[in-house]
């Protein structure tokens, strides 16, 4: 339950700090759920939350958006639809089924850690992102098609991705993918974007997953497609330059056979919608926007090895002696709130979930120190033996609680749901459960329980 090898933690305000920091050799730490979860040492962390790098915004045409902004973020933000065409937002909701992951994974984490599997990248590599990495001696802007192939030369030296930015909106775009599961890492996964001038396609953009490097745009197969109508033969030459120049990875999950098939078909689908789409100008169509909580921004830790940090914990202020790389799912667990289960610490389960100032959290993936001066919510915060919350009531009365080990986090992650959406659609309410595991209930239970608990807080 100890974060890898973490020996000094260090928090700056000042952007100048950080990068001193980061020239000195520290890690820096994003949203924690590749740094805390990797078997690769970290001993001095650069904590980047107290930074404020969180924005989207629309600067003359351009989505520009701050490294530290979330996931969830971009899913909940009408600029992020507008600036491209709902392509970004949908990248994020498939990264990871786990709210809880995309609430606390940032754009600029997962592009710096990229998997060869990321539909974010190849988002963003058919979106034509510009990242800006500033060193002490200013800002360096780095295109996607270079910095998502070896982010780790651009930042070498010292170097912090700040912000990234879309340069100018897609008319279309589309992304299709094929996976296992809908919450399995994709197979293949095909994002594309185009733009028209005219009666003829201006611009087209085409990104893949599945190959045997990381995630790629098909310049060739753009080429082929650019300057014409978009007509089906157009598509289909398209699609044979992507099987001509991508070469596909094979492992156990899938033969690079299989993976070719399927590109085919995908290209050709992600071509038709983007292209649909452009035509009829259709806007992207948004999901139900929620309330976003306030950020607060965490205070400055110049240095810290190890001491004493408070934390308020279900309304009560605690304090408690801590090491810089003890987490808050330990830290909780050492001052006796059992309901904060302890289960893979890789961010897979969700059994640790708390609320953290309202937000669900992984408490096996936050840094107890990312807590300090802020507020904690655990389950044995959220009612009592004598007198239980209807989120509670409900999970008793349906039957939702089996063995019970997800039962609190499902709880938690119910709570946050229903004080910023009064309403959930069953869809909105799966959506919420997604990062609990469970393998008594199948959810059917749960879901029930927590719409039933909407129903009757908005009765009484």
């Amino acid at each position: 339950m100890l974060a890898r090898g973490i020996r000094s933690y260090h928090r700056p305000t000042r952007l100048e700090d950080a990068l001193s920091l980061a020239a000195q050799g520290a890690v820096a730490l994003a949203g924690g759920t590749r740094v805390l979860a990797s078997p690769v040492e970290a001993p001095n962390v650069l904590d980047l939350a107290a930074l404020d790098l969180t924005r989207v915004d629309s600067e003359d045409g351009d989505l520009v958006m701050g490294a530290m902004t979330t996931l969830q973020e971009i899913i909940e933000s009408p600029r992020a639809y507008e600036g491209t065409a709902g392509l970004l937002p949908a990248a994020c909701r498939v990264h990871s089924a786990s709210r809880m992951i995309r609430g606390m994974a940032t754009l600029g984490g997962e592009s710096v850690q990229a998997a060869h599997d990321s539909e974010l990248a190849a988002a963003l590599l058919a979106l034509n992102a510009v990242y800006v990495v500033t060193r002490p001696e200013g800002p360096v802007e780095s295109p996607a098609l270079r910095f998502l192939r070896k982010p780790a030369e651009d930042l070498a030296g010292g170097g912090l991705l700040t912000s990234l930015f879309i340069p100018g909106a897609p008319e279309g775009a589309a992304l299709e993918r094929v996976a296992v599961l809908p919450s399995a890492p994709s197979l293949v996964a095909v994002a594309v974007t185009v733009s028209f001038s005219g009666e003829h396609l201006a611009r087209a953009r085409l990104a893949l997953t599945g190959l045997e490097g990381p995630p790629s745009r098909i310049l060739e197969a753009e080429a082929k497609v650019e300057g014409s109508a978009g007509s089906g033969d157009d598509l289909e030459r398209c699609a044979e330059q992507v099987l001509r120049h991508a070469t596909f990875r094979e492992d156990a999950h899938a033969s690079a056979d299989y993976r070719r098939r399927v590109a085919r078909t995908l290209t050709l689908r992600a071509l038709r919608r983007a292209i649909d789409q452009a035509r009829n100008h259709e806007p992207a169509q948004m999901e139900r926007p929620r309330p976003l909580l306030p950020v607060r921004l965490p205070v400055a830790v110049p240095y810290f090895t190890s001491g004493r940090i408070e934390m308020t914990v279900n309304g009560v202020l605690r304090a408690a002696e801590a090491e810089a790389r003890t987490t808050l799912l330990e830290w909780l667990r050492r001052e006796g709130y059992w309901g904060v289960k302890h289960g893979c610490e890789t961010g897979e389960c969700g059994a640790c979930t708390v609320l953290l100032d309202g937000r669900p959290v992984l408490a096996c993936l936050t840094l107890a120190l990312r807590a300090q001066g802020r507020s904690v919510l655990t389950v044995e915060g959220l009612g009592n033996p004598d007198r239980l919350h209807p989120i509670q009531t409900a999970f008793v009365e349906t039957g939702a609680i089996q063995c019970g080990y997800c039962t609190p986090a499902m709880e938690l992650c119910a709570k946050a749901l229903l004080d910023a959406q009064a309403d959930p659609s069953e869809l909105e309410v799966r959506d919420a459960l997604a990062g609990c595991l469970c393998r008594c209930t199948g959810y059917v239970k749960p879901v029930e329980a927590v719409r039933r608990a909407a129903r009757e807080s908005r009765q009484s």
